[in-house]
């Protein structure tokens, strides 16, 4: 949990409160309420310790997430309903010695409101894993943590962007600082946005420019695992009521090497016990942690679709939500660590590359030289009106990265802000319902991996020396894609050939059937009758967009012509349409 609505204008409380709870289906959180003449401010209750709403004779302080801090012990982790983490934040920018990618680390976001002078401080996170939104009308800002919640306390909700909606269809993520709705827009990350009531000044505090200073890869292996022991051991030094989400691949076994001499439970949630389980079990033995699996039903997303839709946000793939339904067993812990991110930053997932690596797991990575960042819009059939204004928007995300990054901006176009990477909905879900912790996500990992060479993340390389040392308990215990963690890609090449065809075999013949690995078979659920009917209850023909769009949508449907990922957002964006139009029905 953990959100916040600033508004010049008063808003009153029940309407604040009916705004700030829209997005859950129970369990409504706690509201604190602040207002002057210079604005309202409601906050959800944070459920990272340490960190509730902070009022002094001048100012309110309010902390969204959970980062650790650096320059203190950390002490309140485990004491609810406190603000000394809040406080101590406070003081020290007080003091003026505050540096907020070295003294805040992971997702958060500070807002301070000077009651006196009427301004609004609000500073983003290094990557804007909390992404921050604002509108201004008439009357001056209203500034939010969710986007649908702005759009409703700002009487936007019906008007939507379709350009955003046929990008989010498209790339499932809509390009900054653009949203879904018309003027609401993602504010900078790694900045400090100084509000006065017609004004904001913005002053950044970090950029990801492309310095490659890292000279020898070995020396940055260490220097990475060195930084994400010391990110877990802050948490650990503080308390050891911690779980872990284990899987069948490395990241997770990462993390167990780390920690391994704690006692801890370890989750997985699959369809049922398949290859991907047997493997984490296994894992999970071997570095000493309690197995827990828990299944979901085959449709268990479509299930989950519009509730976790509405605690996400629009703009963002719901589907990552992957913990919801099963996160009430997580809220006992002090720290949930999870290895997200590991995939983006070390081992270039967002470097653009050759198809056929793309396609074949055996074929090593090379990188495509063509600029791809509009490969989705080339022979499309959706409006060309709307692809046109789509590809300048791309185009100028690519030239603001391009201004950081000049040979990997094709990179860095999805990755800052982190709401380009369409995996991020991941936090967005966990932040709100458990005590979520992301080591791959700490400040150091982000400004080692800017500063790393693109060949370095190919095929595992950097990632490989860091993990290698944490893998020695599992260096016989095969990846869920049928390779070795601990060997380099060189030896996997072979190996995972084999693994490949053997699989493509057993499938065929029918010695291996079912769903062997962690996420849902979408292409069944896609070609499913209930997904069919999931669609027409979202009514086309009732969306509220224009003519033109709704008439290329259904053919979109009709098509099956696009990728399972596109079908997926398609029908994400089918239903918070259609919750609109309901909406207007019933005033």
């Amino acid at each position: 949990m953990s959100d916040f609505i600033y508004s010049t204008k008063t808003i009153k409380k029940e309407y604040m409160k009916k705004a700030l709870h829209s997005i859950y289906k129970e369990e409504f959180p706690q509201i604190s309420y602040f207002h002057g003449p210079w604005g309202c401010l409601g906050i959800t209750h944070n459920i990272y310790n340490g960190f509730e709403p902070y009022e002094t004779e001048k100012h309110i302080v309010i902390v969204i997430g959970g980062p650790l801090l650096t320059f203190a012990a950390n002490d309140f982790l485990t004491s609810n309903n406190n603000n000394d983490g809040t406080k101590l934040i406070y003081e020290r920018w007080l003091d003026d010695a505050i540096i907020w990618d070295e003294d805040l680390n992971g997702p958060y976001s500070v807002v301070i409101v000077n009651k006196k002078t009427y301004e609004k401080l609000v500073v983003t996170d290094i990557m804007s894993y909390i992404p921050i939104y604002d509108y201004k009308g008439v009357e001056g800002y209203t500034i939010s943590s969710h986007v649908d919640i702005l759009s409703n306390i700002t009487n936007k909700t019906k008007d939507f962007d379709e350009v955003s909606l046929v990008d989010f269809i498209l790339h499932g993520a809509v390009t900054y600082p653009y949203t879904t709705y018309k003027d609401i827009y993602q504010i900078q990350p790694a900045s400090e946005h100084l509000y006065s009531k017609n004004n904001v000044a913005v002053k950044s505090y970090w950029e990801p420019h492309e310095t490659n200073e890292h000279k020898d890869i070995s020396e940055t292996a260490e220097l990475i695992r060195e930084k994400l022991v010391n990110y877990i051991n802050m948490v650990l030094s503080q308390t050891t009521n911690i779980a872990q989400f284990i899987s069948g691949g490395e990241d997770s076994r990462t993390l167990s090497g780390i920690l391994q001499k704690f006692d801890r439970d370890a989750y997985i949630y699959l369809d049922g016990m398949n290859r991907e389980g047997k493997l984490a079990k296994k894992i999970a033995e071997k570095y000493n942690a309690s197995f827990n699996l828990s299944t979901r039903d085959k449709f268990h997303y479509l299930h989950v679709l519009e509730e976790c839709t509405n605690l996400i946000g629009s703009g963002a793939e719901y589907h990552h939500a992957h913990t919801y339904g099963f996160h009430k067993s997580l809220k006992q812990y002090d720290a949930v660590f999870g290895g997200l991110f590991s995939d983006a930053l070390l081992k270039g997932a967002r470097i653009k590359k050759n198809k056929m690596s793309q396609k074949f797991i055996f074929i090593p990575d090379t990188i495509n030289p063509r600029n791809l960042i509009n490969e989705n819009l080339a022979s499309n059939e959706l409006p060309e009106k709307l692809l046109n204004i789509l590809r300048d928007r791309r185009l100028n995300h690519f030239n603001f990265i391009k201004q950081y990054r000049n040979e990997s901006a094709e990179e860095w176009f999805e990755l800052w802000p982190s709401s380009m990477n369409r995996n991020i909905a991941n936090i967005y879900a966990n932040r709100r319902l458990f005590k979520s912790y992301e080591p791959f996500l700490s400040n150091d990992i982000v400004k080692i991996s800017a500063s790393c060479p693109q060949s370095w993340k190919l095929n595992r390389k950097l990632f490989n020396l860091v993990a290698k040392p944490l893998l020695k308990e599992t260096k016989w215990v095969m990846h869920g894609d049928g390779w070795l963690p601990y060997y380099s890609y060189k030896l996997n090449s072979i190996i995972s050939f084999f693994t490949w065809s053997y699989r493509q075999l057993a499938k065929r013949i029918g010695i291996m059937k079912g769903n062997q690995g962690p996420w849902a078979s979408w292409k069944s659920i896609i070609n499913s009758k209930k997904w069919e009917e999931q669609l027409v209850h979202y009514r086309i023909d009732d969306l509220l967009i224009s003519s033109e769009l709704k008439r290329e949508l259904s053919k979109f449907i009709k098509d099956k012509k696009y990728s399972v990922l596109q079908y997926i957002a398609f029908t994400q964006v089918a239903y918070q349409l259609q919750m609109r139009y309901k909406d207007e029905k019933e005033n």
